[in-house]
Order: C-alpha cells, then sequence, then structure tokens
C-alpha cells in the first residue's frame, strides 16, 4: 500500500554508491489506476523489468520493503533483467504465514474511504502494523502525500487503489508457493535489513532467512519496527551504502 516517496529520506544518502530510483506499482501513489483485473504480481514484475530496462541496461541494485521485496526476490530470480546485489528492507521469511493472511483479508475488506479534507485524510494515516516509531514530521510528511482529489468533488480519496486487493484471485497460480525455493536459488549477494521490533521479520526468521541464502549478510536497526526506513532511515541507508562498498 505504500509509494516511492516512502524513500525519500533513505535515497539522498545512497547518491555516493548508487543512483537511486523509486517506483510507483500500478495503483500505488502517483501510477495510474486500472481496472482490477489489470493488477497482479505477474503484471508488477513485468513494469518493473519494463523500467529497468528503459532506464539502464546496466547491472541493478535491488531494494525492496516487505511486499516490495517479495517482489525483488522474483526479479532477482527471474533472470530478466542484470542484477549486482539485493537488498530486502523487512521482508517476511514466511509471506504466507497465518497472521500476514489474516491482515491480506482484512485489507480485502476496506473500502476506497473518502475523506473531507487532507488533514481529515493525514489525521485517519497510519502505517501497518499500526505500531511503530515514525517521527510525526516524516509521519506528516509521508502522509501528504498519500492522498489525492476523489475527481467528482472536493473529497480526498487514498492514492492506493483498493480494488486491486479485491480482484478475482482464483484462477491466479500463488506467486509466493516457491518463495523459500528462490531464496536459496538467489545467484547475488544478498542483505537483508530487519527493524529489531519488527513483527514481521522476527529474529529467529532472519537467522533462517540468511542460512537459505548462498552469500547473504544481515543486519538489525535498533528501535524501528516494520517502518524502518521512515523510523530509521539514516542507519537503513548507513547500512546499504556499507553492503554496497565492501569490495570498494
Amino acid at each position: 500500500m505504500g509509494h516511492s516517496r516512502w524513500w525519500d529520506f533513505v535515497a539522498p544518502a545512497l547518491t555516493e554508491v548508487a543512483h537511486p530510483f523509486a517506483l510507483d506499482r500500478r495503483g500505488h501513489g502517483d501510477s495510474d489506476w486500472v481496472d482490477p483485473e489489470r493488477y497482479g504480481w505477474e503484471r508488477d514484475l513485468l513494469d518493473a523489468e519494463e523500467a529497468m530496462r528503459r532506464l539502464s541496461g546496466l547491472p541493478w541494485i535491488l531494494a525492496g520493503h516487505s511486499q516490495g521485496g517479495l517482489l525483488a526476490v522474483h526479479l532477482a530470480t527471474r533472470g530478466n533483467v542484470p542484477l549486482r546485489e539485493l537488498i530486502l528492507v523487512d521482508v517476511p521469511l514466511e509471506p504466507q504465514s497465518p497472521s500476514l493472511q489474516r491482515a491480506g483479508q482484512a485489507f480485502r475488506r476496506i473500502p476506497q474511504i473518502r475523506y473531507p479534507s487532507l488533514d481529515a485524510a493525514v489525521q485517519r494515516f497510519q502505517p501497518f502494523p499500526p505500531q511503530h516509531h515514525v517521527p510525526p514530521a516524516v509521519l506528516d510528511y509521508v502522509a501528504r502525500h498519500s492522498f489525492k482529489p476523489a475527481g467528482d468533488g472536493d473529497q480526498l480519496v487514498a492514492k492506493f487503489h483498493w480494488k486491486s486487493y479485491q480482484r478475482d484471485l482464483r484462477h491466479e497460480a500463488n506467486p509466493l508457493a516457491d518463495h523459500r525455493a528462490r531464496l536459496g536459488a538467489l545467484a547475488v549477494p544478498v542483505l537483508s535489513v530487519r527493524g529489531a521490533e519488527s513483527t514481521i521479520l522476527s529474529r529467529e526468521d532472519q537467522a533462517e532467512l540468511l542460512h537459505t541464502l548462498r552469500d547473504g549478510c544481515g543486519i538489525e536497526i535498533p528501535h524501528a519496527t516494520h517502518s524502518l526506513h521512515v523510523e530509521q532511515p539514516d542507519l537503513v541507508a548507513a547500512a546499504i551504502r556499507e553492503f554496497l562498498s565492501r569490495d570498494a
């Protein structure tokens, strides 16, 4: 449900080691909304691959947070774009765990809520999971980039198109069924960054994730939950810089 502006506090600190780009997936951020049946895992992968091909033919450093990290693992193992390193920011080891499945079921019941003003929308905004350490000014910044005019009046709606969760999944293969196998098949160096208080990636799960990887290292960011890239952006950026500079 996030968007590219969540990375605004990390990306500027990476310019010495990379040329950062952040992608808004279909129905997220400033990307257009489409018919619900034109959303989906395979379309997200194809969109990302096309963007990467157009931007550069050089090997990429690919980073993803949460579900974006799950997509990144899939992209890295498809082999359709050249990749140099992979960075997983609080990406679950078990994306189909009962707790995450319950969260997904709850998300599918959420309508496209309308708000009478930007201030009202910002007041209701919160990360997932709701327990977090995002500084108030940072939360306000991200929230104010998360809404747009509804298009038929003065009301606002989230930039995230909630109908993307409500498409018919009965004829789609489960894209996460082989997630562990894909982790083990990764052929590039991988950095796993975990929030020390994350409820999405436990310390034990991160250790198992690192054991699964061929070439992986991990770091834990203190005083951070799942939203670590907006809670502790300086520490997250420093961990990424150190990872990318290790052979320099």
